[in-house]
């Protein structure tokens, strides 16, 4: 009995031998769903705290609607369907993230709109046209990660001449 559960102790830890449990910061990237045209874009990271055996990261922006505003234009429909993805960053390592806090918000003119997102982190943006900033919020246990989009909301088509 205890050779079988000498056994399965070694099989059960040998399992974990070569895994990499470092869990760096995240990369984020916003999947917009617009069938031939589906694409993903990364998101830009913002204010950061995380440590993790790879390194702390210590990033800190005092105006995220003027930082994201800096970033290139990512043109999108009205009314188009997206989803948030959060993946391995290979420079740092690590995908496992034990129940992550995902949270996102849509500022225009200075004014914040939490956004709803399903299980699948989906959803839809405003068919509203106009600028927006997509901010986008990753918290474990002890991590956080913020992450910025530039977003432009036009139906570019209108062929009028």
């Amino acid at each position: 009995m205890r050779l079988c559960a000498g056994l399965l102790l070694i099989w059960t830890l040998a399992g974990c031998i070569g895994e990499d449990y470092d869990v760096g910061v995240p990369k984020a990237i916003l999947h917009i769903d617009a069938h031939i045209l589906s694409r993903d874009v990364p998101l830009t990271e913002a204010n950061v705290s995380w440590d993790s055996s790879s390194g702390k990261v210590e990033e800190t922006i005092d105006d995220i609607e003027e930082y994201a505003s800096t970033q290139d234009e990512i043109e999108i429909f009205p009314g188009q369907d997206v989803t948030l993805r959060f993946e391995e960053n290979e420079e740092n390592g690590g995908d496992i993230w034990t129940d992550p806090t995902i949270k996102a918000n849509l500022w225009t003119n200075g004014e914040k709109t939490e956004i709803d997102l399903d299980e699948d982190r989906e959803f839809l943006l405003p068919t509203e046209e106009g600028n927006y900033i997509l901010e986008a919020t990753f918290k474990d246990d002890e991590n956080t990660a913020q992450y910025v989009a530039n977003i432009v909301i036009a139906d570019d088509t209108d062929t009028s001449s």
